[in-house]
């Protein structure tokens, strides 16, 4: 499993407000690493780590015949848009 960490992120611009301020486990978070498309994953975990919230999620990449699964750690300021999982 490839691992990306928020140094392989764009943050999100300052002046581009979140879509909402709360993220949660299940929620859908938009990601756009330095190299590659942006990548859409599920938050696993969630965790305040020297006083600044870094979620874990996992999403799958590349085409439908070779797919890459992917690890991803990051802070709120690297997340583009957050889509709340229904069930919530």
């Amino acid at each position: 499993m490839k691992q990306l960490y928020p140094n392989h992120l764009v943050a999100r611009p300052e002046h581009i407000e979140l879509n909402q301020s709360e993220v949660r486990l299940g929620d859908q978070v938009h990601l756009q690493p330095v190299d590659g498309p942006k990548i859409v994953g599920e938050v696993i975990f969630s965790s305040d780590i020297f006083g600044c919230n870094t979620y874990t999620a996992d999403a799958t990449i590349g085409c439908i015949s070779k797919p890459q699964r992917v690890r991803v750690r990051f802070r709120q300021q690297d997340i583009h848009h957050v889509a709340t999982n229904p069930i919530h």
